[in-house]
């Protein structure tokens, strides 16, 4: 299967899976927005992930750049960024990070 049939499958599936949840956004068919933590948690954040062309083979694009996280350290960000970097790491290939992102719910 091809990378853009792995595409379009999870998309099929994120729509799926978060339909409703008003935590995730859908920026381009390849670029979502998901906030992790209620509206007005000063814990909250909102990560970005971007699919590369040759997305699931080769990792995501992963950013906390959103204007929602300036009150957040960089160190913050940084271990975050770490520790969805192992989520990605973990599902590389197999299944996609959203869907497991889904089933796992960080």
């Amino acid at each position: 299967m091809s990378a853009n049939e792995d595409q379009e499958m999870e998309l099929e599936a994120l729509r799926s899976i978060y339909e409703g949840d008003e935590s995730f956004r859908e920026l381009s068919p390849v670029s979502f927005q998901y906030r992790i933590g209620e509206n007005g948690d000063p814990k909250a954040f909102l990560i970005e992930v971007s699919w590369t062309e040759t997305y699931p083979q080769t990792a995501p694009i992963i950013s906390m750049n959103a204007f929602f996280n300036n009150t957040i350290s960089s160190a913050v960000k940084q271990s975050i960024l770490a520790k969805l970097q192992e989520e990605v790491e973990a599902y590389l290939t197999s299944t996609g990070f959203f869907v497991a992102l889904g089933v796992r719910k960080i």
